[in-house]
């Protein structure tokens, strides 16, 4: 068995023991938002600083973060037009669910796996952009058009948008690790030891609460509206992604992986999101659920069948 598919399959197995622990009821829903918070108070933290602190920069990188915020805005603004005709509420969530990505708590442990350290720079400086489209334009349409914001002014709004990016720790983990690279700060060897077993718990922690996030229950109405925000998400990500693949002067490796991460899934923080701001937290759901299994195949099926890895 090749590496890709012994990835995928380790992948499913451990995504179906995660589902099969909450279907037993040995671990709940809201025992595995427990873990989530965790995790990402740890193990994603130190992937990331570890990822970042041992990254060669090069000019090249700067543009994955440009990519994964310009695809925020064209997939929102499509979606803004597509739903124009929808009521206010369900036609902010739509678009919200349009915009960023779930890289921490899906895409890392394939990357890694697939592409190893190599693969998790260029994932993790595309994750840069993300985090500012996530908390930035998809937490700020959210905030802009919610009920519970009415007379709050656009300062106000940006603002806690803004606050939202800077006390992310991930964000912090990562924005710290590139400035201990660039100033060749040298940490302990035993600070470094620890962050490293952290980071290398990541992978089954994700996997696990991926199979215990999943919950696919859809009405036809539903069913409708999930299907044109996929849909929307799907061209413009293959569309830039293929293009990007095609004809970018960089290294192999670049393009493989920013193919690949411009197919990931909605970003989870749309359920926190859409529960704060008094969203349908089920079409949330359909949204992150449905896109992670079409994610997962569209992932295997073009990394195996165009020899990405």
């Amino acid at each position: 068995m090749n590496q890709t598919n012994t990835v995928f399959i380790s992948a499913l197995v451990i995504i179906s023991l995660g589902y099969f622990l909450k279907y037993k009821k040995i671990i709940t829903e809201q025992e595995g938002k427990i873990i989530s918070k965790l995790l990402m108070h740890t193990t994603f933290p130190a992937l990331i600083f570890v990822t970042m602190m041992r990254v060669h920069f090069e000019v090249n990188l700067l543009l994955l973060p440009v990519i994964s915020f310009c695809f925020s805005i064209c997939s929102m603004l499509t979606a803004s037009w597509v739903f124009k005709n929808q009521a206010s509420k369900l036609r902010t969530l739509l678009i919200m669910g349009s915009g960023g990505y779930n890289l921490g708590l899906f895409a890392y442990p394939l990357i890694e796996g697939i592409w190893g350290p190599a693969g998790m720079v260029y994932a993790a400086m595309f994750d840069l952009g993300n985090s500012f489209a996530v908390f930035g334009l998809v937490y700020g349409t959210g905030v802009f058009l919610s009920d519970k914001n009415e007379g709050a002014t656009v300062k106000e709004n940006i603002k806690k948008a803004f606050l939202k990016i800077i006390t992310l720790l991930p964000f912090q983990a990562l924005f710290l690790g590139i400035v201990i690279n660039l100033t060749n700060f040298e940490l302990p060897h035993i600070m470094v030891e620890i962050l490293d077993i952290l980071a290398r718990g990541n992978k089954v922690i994700v996997l696990l609460i991926m199979g215990i996030y999943l919950n696919i229950s859809l009405t036809s109405e539903t069913f409708k509206q999930v299907s044109k925000v996929l849909a929307i998400r799907y061209f413009w990500g293959l569309s830039v992604g293929f293009l990007c693949f095609y004809f970018l002067p960089f290294e192999p490796l670049y393009r493989n992986v920013l193919l690949i991460v411009l197919i990931i899934p909605v970003a989870m923080t749309l359920l926190p999101f859409s529960d704060e701001l008094e969203y349908d937290t089920k079409i949330a759901g359909m949204l992150v659920n449905i896109s992670m299994l079409i994610s997962f195949a569209m992932m295997w099926a073009l990394v195996l069948g165009m020899n990405l890895a």
